[in-house]
């Protein structure tokens, strides 16, 4: 087969630097890859320009958020935007953060939209492959099969049918965290899910807990490819005269300040263990308006935004990363947080690499005991401590996103020969 003749069309209509990871591997597997999106930026484009034509202050800040939308190693002049329908969306989600009906709406909207912009290039042009991404490919999964391209659906989290039922049953175990959770999921879009799965011909999960959600909505596993997500390790590493004493057992979790991800338990293990040189550091934006957070104020620290080249030193001053998602489709703090060279307490649902008992310890969901039990054994074992995090730098090195890049060309060349 010869890639340079196998034209791939990557669709997604808003951003994650994993969309764009995905973009750079199929263009750098020598694939003829193509990438249909709402808003990307291209640094010698039509943005670019206008950006320049700004006062000092307000380029400055514009250029920050834009660079976000990119990516060195994707071919701007192989990427094709709609960028109202993205950048409508993304004006709602930062006005309207406590009243999230309008930002959903145009979600839901956008996705639409580009989806079926999709599905008319995939009927136009007949690329030899397709990868759609959950909740936006309905429309571009049908053009696929109707002129018959590789299907492929780029499972980014666990399957909605079953995220929801999860995340449903917490809203209702922790009513002050509800607000957090989005649960309630509406019909139309879990059943869109469940045709997009069976659509495809190819599943792409980056973990064993997604592959197993797949399953249950009736996925047959012999069309699931795992496919895990990648670090730049060397980004995160460890310190490298090791963790510099400040009288406290550091936690450290990552990521959106949500009962999704597991915070309450953690918290709650926290304020039974009852220790105050034990310190839990959450760094990352809120969900909702954090009442859960009240019952335990003072045994915790958070801080909310912090510069993207600063969160690599704040991994550098903790001695064990805890993140006890509920439902996840690979967390790449967790990676991060491997690579920096940290034990790692989580949960199966949270779609790590991490191996029970070799780079920390994967817990049941909603386990107090459990954590606290753990969060004592790691503090009191300096030694295993320090062999547990030395694995976990190890077993990072072998999740780099070149690795994902040839994981992925192999993936392609076994469903295409």
């Amino acid at each position: 087969m010869d890639r340079s003749k196998t034209s791939v069309l990557v669709a997604h209509p808003g951003a994650a630097h994993f969309i764009y990871e995905l973009v750079a591997a199929v263009q750098a597997l020598g694939f003829d890859g193509h990438f249909e999106t709402g808003f990307y930026y291209d640094p010698e484009g039509s943005w670019a320009r206008l950006l320049k034509a700004l006062p000092p202050g307000a380029q400055a800040s514009l250029e920050r958020e834009f660079r976000r939308r990119t990516h060195g190693d994707v071919d701007a002049k192989k990427v094709s935007t709609h960028a109202l329908y993205e950048l409508l969306y993304v004006a709602a989600a930062r006005k309207f953060k406590h009243r999230p009906a309008l930002p959903t709406s145009l979600m839901n909207w956008r996705n639409r939209r580009i989806d079926t912009l999709a599905a008319d290039r995939v009927l136009q042009e007949k690329p030899k492959v397709v990868i759609g991404h959950d909740t936006s490919a309905i429309a571009t999964l049908k053009a696929a099969k109707q002129v018959g391209s590789l299907a492929v659906l780029n499972q980014m989290i666990g399957h909605v049918a079953v995220g929801d039922r999860i995340l449903s049953e917490e809203a209702a175990l922790h009513p002050d965290w509800a607000d957090s959770l989005h649960a309630g999921a509406p019909k139309w879009l879990i059943d869109q899910c469940i045709e997009e799965a069976r659509l495809a011909d190819l599943v792409l999960a980056p973990s064993e807990y997604v592959k197993q959600t797949m399953i249950e909505v009736g996925t047959p596993a012999d069309r699931i490819e795992i496919i895990p997500f990648g670090v730049r390790v060397d980004r995160f590493s460890p310190p490298e005269n090791g963790r510099q004493p400040d009288g406290k057992f550091r936690l450290l979790y990552v990521g959106q300040i949500s009962q999704r991800k597991g915070l309450k338990y953690v918290l709650e293990a926290i304020k039974q263990i009852g220790d105050r040189s034990i310190e839990l550091l959450m760094v990352g934006g809120m969900v909702g308006e954090g009442k859960g957070l009240k019952p335990y104020d003072g045994w915790y620290r958070h801080i909310p935004n912090v510069p993207h080249s600063e969160v690599p030193g704040l991994f550098r001053t903790a001695d064990l990363f805890v993140y006890p998602s509920l439902h996840e489709g690979s967390a790449n703090a967790i990676f991060e947080g491997m690579a920096s060279g940290l034990p790692v307490l989580t949960t199966l649902n949270s779609g790590s690499m991490v191996r029970d008992g070799i780079e920390g310890h994967i817990l049941p969901i909603r386990d107090v005991d459990a954590l606290a039990e753990k969060i004592l054994a790691v503090r009191n074992d300096a030694d295993k401590r320090a062999a547990m995090g030395r694995a976990a730098r190890v077993r990072a090195l072998q999740f780099t996103w070149d690795h994902y890049r040839a994981r992925l060309g192999q993936i392609l060349d076994g469903r295409l020969d």
